[in-house]
């Protein structure tokens, strides 16, 4: 395959969301599957919905992922002049219908709103009526003259030449007449900058752009790209267009969606959140869309390692379904990738602990706390079996208090008093004799049995006596992980909670 070259075109409309991540990385894995190279433009003409510092946040957001541009980025607002200037090589020049391949447009925006609503009432698709198509130089001239506003439109064919056939990469044979449904679209807005198809059309040209991937929603655009190539007699790229994002089956992912207060699709908030950049990018893979035998192995891989596995005809025409759950999957493997397997990992990821371990319980001291000391906190880490998916989780909710402090018990949570002080007392009395080994736990339960207590019921007193919860790791692992100083003074508490 020749020299490939592809891009990702962000317009800074706002943050860089996981739609946007998305094509950014499927455009990354297809050019450096074929050492290809990856450009980053930003399209910014339309001045209006611009947000201030959103280039900052998308190419902060891109480096975050290691998605790096292989040249310097390309600022659409910065080349105003080279569009008017291959736009003006249009006049003059006219398609096989004889019309115009463009021209000016002097018509108001209340005529054009009338004419909507006229198409409107006939059950019609709006389509601009080409009235401005019909003026002679010399009244193009006079309203030049009188300072009108006007815009620069493309003259579509109105017969069969005016279909655009071709092959989408993903979604194969595809062809579309934007005559059918519109009429002549806008190249040059009246403020002096191109709409996205002439700014879209020259700049892939003048930056050899080979393929372009991009999202589904283009792919009606793709048949005025092309005629707008054989107007500038230009080769085109190929297309190929991703499916569509959905938070669930026929609701499309979007900003504005309530359900972004809870698991937000902007990626700053997970840069911001520590999760790990790699973690993000195969969250985005597993939720669909393709490009891999099997997405779901792509859980726990690189950036780098996902390159050679990458093909485009694993693509899919399927909507993705964006899944939040799998998000903790992904970065739980990462977790555990850093930890156990990454020079230096496991160091790094102890320290962070430490860390937030002083955070929440500042009373704390690195001298005198078991809990601030390196073998625990990796017997901790051990303990959990990454049941986790953050660091965060060990503080953001009761489950594993424990670790750090000893419970309280919560009277609320026993069931029969009588049944919880037997099991307190005996468990006492038989501490010497044991050593909590699953086998040590099973002949303890036999124990209990001429009180008819269920072995569930007495691990869940054991749970709430050593967690002060009723969930967590099973229990002859938190007394192996206590060993028999602990559990002693834990089960002696409750039982002086009981008097």
């Amino acid at each position: 395959m020749s020299s490939i070259r592809v891009r990702f075109a962000p317009s800074p409309t706002g943050q860089l969301h996981f739609g946007g991540l998305r094509t950014a990385l499927y455009n990354y894995l297809f050019s450096k599957s074929f050492n290809g190279k990856f450009l980053l433009r930003i399209e910014d003409t339309d001045r209006e919905r611009t947000v201030p510092g959103a280039v900052e946040h998308i190419q902060s957001a891109l480096q975050w992922a290691r998605i790096k541009p292989d040249e310097p980025p390309v600022i659409q607002s910065q080349r105003v002049e080279i569009y008017r200037t291959y736009l003006n090589k249009l006049f003059g020049k006219y398609n096989h219908q004889n019309q115009p391949h463009v021209y000016r447009c002097f018509c108001t925006t209340e005529r054009l709103m009338l004419l909507r609503h006229d198409c409107k009432r006939r059950s019609q698709p709006y389509r601009y009526d080409g009235r401005c198509k019909q003026l002679t130089d010399q009244q193009q001239n006079e309203y030049l003259q009188q300072g009108l506003p006007y815009v620069v439109r493309f003259s579509l064919p109105t017969d069969e030449k005016g279909l655009q056939i071709y092959d989408d990469l993903v979604y194969g044979h595809h062809e579309h007449n934007p005559y059918a449904t519109e009429g002549d679209f806008i190249l040059l807005k009246s403020d002096g900058y191109p709409t996205y198809h002439l700014a879209n059309v020259i700049d892939d040209h003048l930056m050899n752009i080979s393929h372009v991937l991009r999202g589904h929603e283009w792919q009606t655009s793709t048949s005025k790209h092309l005629l707008l190539y054989k107007a500038f007699d230009w080769k085109p790229p190929m297309y190929g267009h991703l499916s569509l994002l959905e938070r669930e089956r026929g609701r499309k992912l979007s900003k504005r969606d309530k359900e972004n207060a809870v698991n937000p699709i902007e990626i700053d908030y997970y840069q911001q959140k520590n999760y790990y950049p790699d973690a993000i990018l195969n969250f985005i893979v597993v939720c669909g869309g393709g490009g891999f035998p099997d997405n779901n192995q792509m859980i726990g891989k690189t950036l780098d390692e996902m390159i050679p596995l990458f093909n485009i005809k694993y693509f899919s025409r399927h909507a993705a379904i964006v899944d939040f759950q799998k998000l903790a999957a992904c970065q739980r493997a990462h977790l555990k990738r850093e930890y156990e397997t990454i020079p230096d990992g496991r160091e790094r990821v102890l320290s962070e602990l430490q860390q937030k371990v002083l955070h929440h319980y500042p009373d704390k001291n690195l001298q005198t706390s078991i809990q601030l000391q390196k073998d625990y906190l990796k017997k901790a880490l051990d303990m959990v079996e990454f049941r986790i998916s953050s660091l965060d989780e060990l503080f953001s909710n009761n489950l594993y208090e424990y670790l750090w402090k000893e419970p309280k018990i919560q009277t609320n949570l026993i069931d029969n008093l009588e049944q919880f002080r037997y099991v307190v007392e005996k468990t006492l009395k038989s501490l010497d004799d044991i050593h909590f080994t699953f086998d040590d736990v099973k002949k303890l339960i036999e124990e209990y049995k001429p009180k008819k207590i269920q072995s569930k019921e007495i691990f869940r007193i054991w749970r709430l006596v050593l967690c002060g919860c009723l969930q967590g790791p099973p229990v002859h692992e938190i007394a192996t992980f206590f060993g028999s100083d602990t559990v002693r003074k834990r089960f002696q508490k409750a039982l002086v909670a009981l008097e």
